[in-house]
């Protein structure tokens, strides 16, 4: 029987290769299995099909499309941990082969077993005292080559015992199983636990530099992108600058795995030290989000939702697309306001649906994307919390994210840059103003502000931009505009002091901006399209606003 060294010395790994190749290739099929089957089957079903046939149906077919997933998460680390194991295999032989190579060049012998001795020294009197000086002298290199021997076999074993444990972790148990409903989380737990048996780390991403990942995304291998994406979900989807249909893609596999863990997993490990009450929060953000990105699976060609990042956690965040960011001529993101949760997102998208049609109808064939980017915790109006909706503090802290966001659509656009818009509602403008009078602005061509207590600044000119690109909109009886703007959150924007432009608006209240066939619509989309919106006149200030009240 060939010992562990013969068997290192003339290993050939090119079976391990083509089967770490087979799963990958597995693990891609599974990918796109799982894209064709959200938009042909259960997204059409989820947008035209109610009752409990329809609820029956969906409750199998998804359970297929989760299954679906799991083989792509597993197929997928299991070709890792076979690359991995490979490599570590190979840089062991190499060592081998190395220290053989370096020994025998000495005039050592290396037996089959691995064994190094010296034949030159083998021979001599080992009386006479310059025959002890010689083999003295070759003694040190001789130990240190069989101790080269010696390790490079052991790192070969550990190799070989770290792969074996790690697939062990991966052997597919959970899929046989039909009364395991965890099937989505526990696929999650196994990649963790295989990847740590083989010591491979998570990867090494660029932190808060979205140039900086878009040119790492660029510079891995394609084989490296579907990896990263799909064993580590959750850091890929939450990094901007990677393409959209990249963060997408995994996002909904972190949203899957995170969902099928709160249903049917054991939260206690998977979300430790949070209350019975927290976790149950969590669920119900998941459970309305993942709703609402499923009824959108089937929607026609620039309709196209993308997750572009979310938490589950509190009143929940949610940053979503509709249309493509890196493709469009135009990008606009919609940042919302005070009491906006996971509850209001389908809400939001509508806001972000009608823009999108809006600044489609006068972008010149154009496309447009729209984003709402509720990335931030929105204040809540409240009687006992004025602090909430009537400090900057919300806005400062999300200023950072929402500047480091707009680069990243910037970072992974393809060709030539897009026209940016920046939009604020309500509180959201104060969110706009802090990010763009903060760090080194928000790089946005215009900015657009409706319904707005006020953007943090006393001037346009403090929003390191063009004012000219700055848009402000207020209907006459917006509740907001009248008791807030200019009390605590900045100088009121409406009026001539602050600068910018005022756009035309023929709304009325606080969320009429948005109206069908309304100028106040008309006038963002054209803005949104790269266009001047016609004008009205800036606001003469009368003096100081009364009391602030509290808008329940």
């Amino acid at each position: 029987m060939a010992s562990d060294f013969s068997r290192l010395m003339n290993q050939d790994f090119s079976d391990l290769e083509a089967a770490a190749k087979a799963w990958r290739s597995l693990s891609t099929t599974m990918d796109g299995l799982t894209d064709r089957h959200r938009k042909q089957v259960t997204g059409p079903l989820h947008h035209s099909w109610k009752g409990d046939d329809a609820d029956a149906a969906l409750f199998y077919l998804e359970d297929v499309e989760s299954r679906i997933g799991v083989v792509e998460t597993e197929a997928m680390a299991i070709a890792s941990v076979l690359d991995t194991t490979k490599s570590w295999m190979e840089q062991a032989q190499t060592d081998l082969r190395g220290a053989v190579q370096r020994a025998e060049a000495d005039r050592y012998k290396v037996d089959e077993d691995g064994w190094v001795s010296d034949p030159t020294t083998s021979d001599l009197p080992h009386q006479d005292p310059d025959a002890q000086q010689a083999i003295a002298d070759r003694s040190g290199a001789l130990g240190e080559y069989r101790a080269r021997i010696d390790e490079a076999l052991a790192d070969a074993r550990k190799a070989s015992d770290d792969g074996k444990k790690a697939l062990g972790q991966l052997n597919g148990d959970i899929l046989t199983d039909q009364f395991n409903n965890d099937a989505t989380a526990e696929s999650a737990d196994d990649v963790k636990s295989a990847m740590k048996a083989i010591g491979v780390q998570d990867p090494q991403i660029p932190k808060d530099d979205p140039k900086a990942a878009a040119e790492w995304w660029k510079a891995l291998s394609p084989e490296e992108r579907q990896e990263y994406e799909t064993l580590h979900p959750k850091e890929i989807g939450a990094t901007n600058g990677l393409p959209t249909e990249t963060r997408n893609d995994a996002n909904r596999t972190a949203l899957a795995q995170e969902l099928n863990l709160l249903e049917e997993g054991n939260t206690h490990d998977g979300f430790k030290g949070e209350s019975q009450e927290t976790v149950n929060n969590r669920l119900n953000n998941a459970q309305l989000l993942s709703d609402r990105l499923d009824q959108g699976d089937s929607a026609p060609k620039g309709k196209e939702l993308y997750l572009l990042g979310y938490d589950s956690k509190d009143d929940g965040r949610a940053i979503i697309a509709m249309g493509n960011p890196d493709t469009a001529a135009h990008t606009g993101v919609l940042v919302p306001g005070t009491n906006t949760d996971m509850t209001g997102v389908p809400g939001q998208l509508e806001r972000i649906d009608k823009l999108q049609n809006s600044a489609t109808a006068q972008s010149d064939g154009e496309d447009v994307a729209m984003i709402t980017w509720l990335g931030y915790d929105a204040p809540e109006a409240s009687m006992t919390d004025f602090n909430s909706v009537g400090g900057t503090g919300r806005a400062e802290d999300a200023a950072p994210d929402l500047r480091q966001f707009v680069a990243g659509t910037q970072a992974s656009h393809d060709g030539s840059p897009s026209h940016t818009t920046v939009m604020g509602h309500s509180y959201g403008s104060t969110v706009v103003g802090a990010a763009a009078s903060g760090g080194n602005g928000l790089g946005a061509d215009d900015v657009v502000v409706v319904g707005s207590p006020g953007m943090t600044v006393n001037t346009a000119d403090e929003l390191q931009m063009d004012s000219e690109h700055v848009w402000v909109g207020g209907a006459p009886d917006d509740p907001i505009i009248n008791n807030f703007a200019g009390a605590t959150l900045g100088a009121d924007p409406m009026l001539q002091p602050f600068g910018g432009n005022n756009f035309q608006v023929d709304t009325s209240g606080h969320s009429g901006y948005w109206n069908e066939g309304s100028d106040s619509l008309a006038n963002q989309g054209l803005i949104i399209a790269g266009k001047p919106a016609p004008e009205a006149p800036k606001e003469v200030d009368n003096g100081p606003p009364p009391d602030p009240i509290i808008i329940g």
